[in-house]
This record gives structure tokens, C-alpha cells and sequence, in this order.
């Protein structure tokens, strides 16, 4: 049986590395096909069929895909009769269409390999656990880098996943303070505006400062760093913030608490439309012109990480004392738990994964200004929590997803005028949406007043487990 998985396993490695060859080799191969498509030059003697043809290298220069595929079937379309297709040039044109999907295929197709040759040769059990959410991660990003390319970056569905995934991160944060050490925060819109600021400006070319900071002679940084690093300064920063904020408040609790980081996130955000540090923060006016990520991957690889981080604290002898210091803190400091340094930590742990959150928010915006971190973007996410389950990683990543999908996709429908003939249907009209939802909120908390997990994770082993018990009991039946 294992010789049999290991040849499995090496079957499906040949045939992914093989398709990732000739996918990868095609990624560059148009120029080439429009030069033997039109072997006769036929397109320098028709001006139609030359710029519908300069139109697909324009868009090919400029690196964007999708005007590419799109000029390329209009040209392909238009002038067929003109054009030659052979049997090699027709492969090389599907391979050039499909090698992201192609490409992603694969590397899922290594990813089962790589369980198999696991499951095979793990004697001691040590890394088969590991094998199928290894697995599944591959098939999830997979799957998103194929729908991506398929429905367009900047499709209605890509838009809810990235910013559910980033929504997904915050919220965990959030979680990590409210959910499981018992402190109630409202200060999380106040660290996502210092990391998405702390991000924008440090991540500016220093060709574009000259415009961006018009009023202020460029800026007073003239430098950028790359994006990954600025992320990181960008928690950094939001952290620092939270440690020196949380010496004084973290001594409050229940409501003062709350309302002690609430008036700290309005402060913050006074301070950084204040003209005396638009040198570095550009005023009231807009951040723009910093890097942005270009694929849902980048959003959804650095908030899966920051959560698996988060959720290997929860379960250390740290994330042990939070939940320690949630159910009752006068047996906590019983049993010898440090009460203030341990909430300032996971203070200021959670205000930097908010900080990340907010650097990532502004990638996803492509601009930043401070008016729009508000006290309601605290509440979307408070919210999120609620929903998803105070105490729970997985409730508040799925919350996320639905949150977003619900108010940005699902019920846009309800703020346009619909007529059924002469009869125009009552109620849907422009803001109509948003009373939907709040109702669709009220039934959820109503019905789940734990939230959708309550304290509980999603599980692959419990799932498992349920699986075979109800099959269990229909056999016995």
C-alpha cells in the first residue's frame, strides 16, 4: 500500500511539473502566435485589423490581463477569416488563456503528492495530521487564484473576498482582546488608521511624493520601503501606540475601558488631519500613489498567517492565561497570573495584527484619509465578533465573509426601483439595503445569541467524528 501511494504520488508530481512547464512557457508566447497568425502580414494592409491587433500588445505591455484576453478575443473573433490556425497554434492559444488556472491546478496537484508521500512514510503519525489542512490550504488558494482569473480581479466576487479576508483579520484581533481575555475595546479603528497610515507613507515612491504632498513641499520622508517590511512597521507602530495608551487604561474596566479607547481612537484621528503634521501625514488630505497588491492572494496569504499566528497564542500558556483572566480575574491572580502585564500584552498584540489590518485596508482602497476610520468601522467589526462568537477564530472569519457579502453584494439588489409593469414594487429604493440587513443582523442575534460558533472552532477531526456517528446510527437502523 505505500509503494502504491508513493507511485501515486509520483505520477501526479510528473504530470503537474509537466503542465507547469508548458504553462509557464506559453505565459509569454503572444507575440510570437499573432506574428504566425498572420503569416501574410495581412494586418499592415487593413488599418481595422492593425489596431484591433495593437490594442492586444498595448494591453499586453501594460500587463493587464484582462484587457488582454478581452482585446484578444475581439481581434480573434473579427478578422478569423484572415487569420491562420493550426492545430499548434490553437493549443499554444489555450495554454496562453488558461495557464494561471493551469498553474494553480498543478501546484494543488503537488500539494496531494506531498500528503500521500507524508501519509506513506510517517511512520511515527507525527505529520499526517498535518497532511489533509495542508491540502485543503492548496485547494483554498487554488481555488482563489482560478476564480480570480475567471471572473476578473475586479469582480463583484473577488471585491467581497478580499475585503472579507481583511475584515477576517481585524476581527480576529478584536476577538484576541474581546473575545478571549475579557476586555471590551473600542479602540480598533484607532490602530487601523495609524497602520494604514504608517503603511501608506512609508511605502510612497519617492518619485510620487512631489504630488501626493503637493502642499507641503513633498513630505518631510523622502524614502519608500518595500511593502512587505512597511506592513510590518505598520503593526509595529500601531502596537507601540497601544502599549504606551494601554499604561494608564488598561487599569479601567467594563465601560470605562471601552469608553477610554473609544475617545483614544477620535483623538487619533483628530491628530492626524492636523495641519502642523501634514509634512508627514498630508492634513485632512488624501494618502495616494503607495503600493497596492494587484491579486486576492496577497490579502488573503498575510491575514492567514497573522491568524494562524494568533490562533498558536491562544493555544500557548499565554492564550491559556487570557482565558483565565476572562472567566474570573480575582482566581487568576490567585493562581499567580501577572492581571496588568498580561492585558497589556494581548493589548498590544491585538493592535498590531489591527495595524496590519489597517495597512492591508488601505492596499485594498488604494487611498487614505483619516475621516473615514470612524467609531462605525469599530462597530462593523464589534459586530463581526458578535456575530461570528465571542471566543471563537473560526466564528469571526466566517462573520466576516458573510458580513461583507451581505452588505456590499447579496442585498445591493434592494436599493434599485423595480417595476413589475405598471406596478413599482414598495420599499426598494436607495438605502433600503441597509435596513435589510440590520434586520437580517437582529434575526441572527435573536437566534443565535452565542453568535453563529458560539465558543466553539471549526473542527476537520469533529466534523470527521459527526460524519462517521451519523453513519454509524443509519447502519444500525
Amino acid at each position: 500500500m505505500k509503494t502504491v501511494k508513493i507511485l501515486i504520488a509520483l505520477v501526479l508530481a510528473v504530470c503537474a511539473v509537466t503542465v507547469i512547464y508548458f504553462a509557464q512557457s506559453a505565459k509569454d508566447s503572444l507575440p510570437g502566435l499573432l506574428e504566425t497568425m498572420d503569416a501574410q502580414q495581412l494586418a499592415a494592409q487593413d488599418d481595422k485589423m492593425l489596431k484591433a491587433r495593437d490594442r492586444v500588445t498595448d494591453a499586453l505591455e501594460e500587463g493587464d490581463r484582462e484587457k488582454t484576453l478581452r482585446n484578444l478575443t475581439r481581434y480573434l473573433d473579427g478578422f478569423s477569416d484572415k487569420l491562420t490556425f493550426s492545430d499548434g497554434v490553437n493549443r499554444e492559444l489555450m495554454l496562453f488563456k488558461n495557464y494561471p488556472v493551469l498553474t494553480a491546478g498543478s501546484i494543488f496537484l503537488l500539494a496531494i503528492a506531498l500528503a500521500l508521500v507524508v501519509y506513506a512514510l510517517d511512520k511515527g503519525k507525527k505529520f499526517k495530521k498535518l497532511a489533509l489542512p495542508l491540502v485543503l490550504i492548496a485547494a483554498l488558494y487554488c481555488g482563489i487564484y482560478i476564480v480570480e482569473n475567471i471572473t476578473g480581479v475586479n469582480s463583484m466576487l473577488m471585491t467581497v473576498l478580499k475585503k472579507g479576508a481583511i475584515y477576517a483579520l481585524i476581527a480576529v484581533s478584536m476577538n484576541l482582546l474581546n473575545g478571549f481575555t475579557g476586555l471590551f475595546s473600542l479602540g480598533q479603528a484607532g490602530f487601523m488608521l495609524i497602520g494604514a497610515y504608517a503603511y501608506a507613507i512609508l511605502s510612497i515612491p519617492v518619485e510620487n511624493r512631489a504630488q501626493v504632498y503637493q502642499y507641503y513641499a513633498g513630505g518631510l520622508i523622502q524614502f519608500s520601503l518595500p511593502p512587505l517590511l512597511s506592513i510590518v512597521i505598520a503593526g509595529l507602530a500601531a502596537a507601540f501606540f497601544a502599549f504606551l495608551i494601554g499604561l494608564p487604561v488598561l487599569r479601567l474596566k467594563s465601560d470605562y475601558l471601552a469608553i477610554a479607547t473609544l475617545g483614544f481612537a477620535e483623538i487619533i484621528r483628530a491628530v492626524f488631519q492636523y495641519e502642523g503634521l501634514g509634512p508627514i501625514t498630508n492634513g485632512s488630505n488624501l494618502l495616494r500613489r503607495f503600493t497596492v497588491f494587484s491579486t486576492a492572494l496577497y490579502p488573503f496569504a498575510i491575514a492567514g498567517v497573522c491568524i494562524a499566528l494568533i490562533t498558536l497564542l491562544i493555544h500557548s500558556t499565554y492564550g491559556r492565561a487570557f482565558k483565565a483572566i476572562r472567566d474570573d480575574e480575582v482566581a487568576a491572580e490567585a493562581m499567580g497570573i501577572n492581571l496588568f502585564a498580561h492585558k497589556q500584552l494581548a493589548f498590544v498584540i491585538s493592535s498590531f495584527f489591527a495595524g496590519v489590518g489597517g495597512a492591508l485596508l488601505a492596499m485594498y482602497q488604494t487611498t487614505v484619509q483619516a475621516a473615514a476610520f470612524t467609531s462605525a468601522m469599530t462597530y462593523e467589526i464589534l459586530l463581526i465578533v458578535v456575530i461570528g462568537g465571542m471566543g471563537s477564530i473560526s466564528g469571526s472569519v466566517i462573520a466576516s465573509f458573510l458580513f461583507v457579502a451581505a452588505s456590499e453584494w447579496w442585498l445591493r439588489f434592494l436599493d434599485n426601483e423595480t417595476m413589475i409593469g405598471s406596478f413599482q414594487v414598495p420599499l426598494l429604493r436607495s438605502g433600503f439595503r441597509m435596513v435589510a440587513f440590520s434586520a437580517v443582523i437582529m434575526a441572527v442575534v435573536l437566534f443565535y445569541r452565542k453568535g453563529i460558533m458560539g465558543d466553539k472552532e471549526f473542527s476537520l477531526a469533529r466534523m470527521i467524528g459527526w460524519t462517521r456517528h451519523r453513519k454509524e446510527a443509519h447502519d444500525e437502523r
